[in-house]
């Protein structure tokens, strides 16, 4: 009887092991990841003056689909006057519809503290923050995703203040994503997208350009690798070079740059 009693304890410890190691999933899901990049590029534009980035970000998700995700970067003077750092706040919801196909939407504020076009050295402006907030909306089709973006506030604060016909409520944006895996951990990649701005600039630019509508495009190949961490290589550029040609620093009339020109950017990850 000794013997059955040691042994039905001894199953039961083993039973009480398995199910220890069978931790139940956890409905919420954090990570962390650190980015480094020699620069910034945002929609084939340099938000960096083509200066490294350090990028970083906190995700949050539910099992519900519902998710959060806050975001952040350096950006150049340069580029956006009196402002160091961006921060992008995304709340939103995705889920998927059968094995191929999923959908989102939510929402996207962005920040730049202290920049504001009153801080161009060069010039006397209005007080206009860059802040702005979007909303969207994506469908994707295995590695395919098509997302939409519409903008309800003005976009990067364009309007009558800083040289626009009108307010840029309503501006929209269009792009195709596909993200092709093979092999040992890479993917190959392909963007295009095309921003529709709802008001024009009300003086030309240097290249003769009123119209800041454009189009722009990566290619890409990725790599994950061991422990959290990945790395890209891509070509991005911008379409509109009569309108970003020439584009001025807000710290310097004289000192122009092509933001939106053919780079390559290599970026790596570690995500935690």
């Amino acid at each position: 009887m000794k013997k059955r009693l040691i042994l039905a304890s001894a199953i039961s410890l083993l039973a009480t092991g398995a199910h220890a190691d069978e931790a139940p999933v956890s409905e919420h899901q954090l990570s962390a990841t650190v980015t480094l990049a020699n620069d910034y590029m945002f929609k084939g534009m340099t938000q960096t003056w083509s200066e490294p980035a350090l990028q970083g970000s906190i995700d949050y998700s539910h099992s519900s689909g519902a998710y959060a995700s806050l975001w952040a970067s350096n950006v150049s003077t340069k580029v956006y006057a009196g402002a160091h750092t961006e921060f992008d706040l995304t709340v939103g919801y995705r889920r998927p519809l059968d094995e191929d196909w999923s959908y989102g939407f939510g929402v996207l504020s962005v920040f730049y503290p202290s920049g504001n076009y009153d801080k161009v050295k060069y010039a006397t402006m209005a007080s206009q923050k860059y802040d702005f907030t979007e909303a969207f909306a994506s469908v994707t089709y295995k590695w395919v995703t098509v997302k939409y973006s519409q903008s309800v506030t003005d976009l990067l604060g364009f309007n009558e203040k800083t040289g626009y016909t009108g307010g840029t409520r309503g501006s929209s944006y269009l792009d195709v994503s596909a993200d092709f895996p093979f092999g040992d951990g890479y993917v190959f990649g392909v963007h295009a997208g095309h921003e529709n701005v709802k008001a024009d600039l009300a003086t030309p630019t240097a290249g003769g350009s009123t119209n800041p509508d454009f189009s722009d495009y990566r290619i890409s190949l990725g790599k994950n690798l061991a422990d959290g961490w990945s790395g890209s290589l891509a070509l991005v550029w911008n379409s509109n070079t009569a309108f970003f040609d020439s584009t001025p620093s807000n710290n310097d009339v004289n000192d122009t740059k092509d933001v939106g020109r053919k780079r390559l950017l290599l970026t790596v990850n570690k995500t935690f």
